[in-house]
């Protein structure tokens, strides 16, 4: 739909021969209706300033690009929108709540860069922060429950040591 409204040469600088054209038009037009004329600058100015801002959209595009974590299945990337883990299993001291290793590592992975800050606010038993640190991210827990946060804490300070 949008190629029937816009074509490649409406976003593209006229050439001098018509730039010229323009500016005597505008400048008539100007004149009847007692107006500023609005295409003063030579083409070579207009060419010039177009490619300087040109040249900063790209820059800050790319900048933009680089915030912005972007998700879409590719040979590296191999998610759908519906995943299979295993349940942990059970072991001496696990959290009702805890969730596959497996798991938090592909949503880590597919929505930060190493280095990040990842944070958990209910952080239980920690596998959100245990699986950000063995990604490369830092990692900020929070949690309610006293002994459970005294618990995690030491499991993930075993784990830097």
């Amino acid at each position: 739909m949008a190629s029937h409204w816009f074509g490649t040469s409406q976003w593209q600088l006229p050439n001098e021969g018509n730039y010229n054209k323009l500016q005597a038009w505008f400048a008539r037009v100007a004149a009847e209706k007692h107006q500023r004329g609005e295409l003063e600058k030579p083409h070579h100015q207009l060419v010039s300033t177009y490619s300087e801002l040109n040249r900063q959209y790209t820059e800050l595009l790319s900048e933009y690009k680089n915030l912005r974590r972007y998700f879409g299945v590719t040979a590296q990337v191999p998610y759908t929108d519906v995943w299979t883990h295993k349940p942990v299993q059970y072991y001496p001291g696990k959290h009702p709540c805890e969730k596959p290793a497996e798991m938090l590592q592909q949503i880590i992975n597919a929505s930060s860069r190493p280095g990040d800050l990842v944070a958990d606010f209910f952080m239980g038993s920690g596998s959100t922060v245990k699986a950000a640190m063995a990604l490369g991210r830092c990692a900020i827990g929070v949690e309610l429950e006293t002994g459970r946060f005294e618990q995690t804490v030491r499991e993930v300070q075993d784990l830097i040591v």
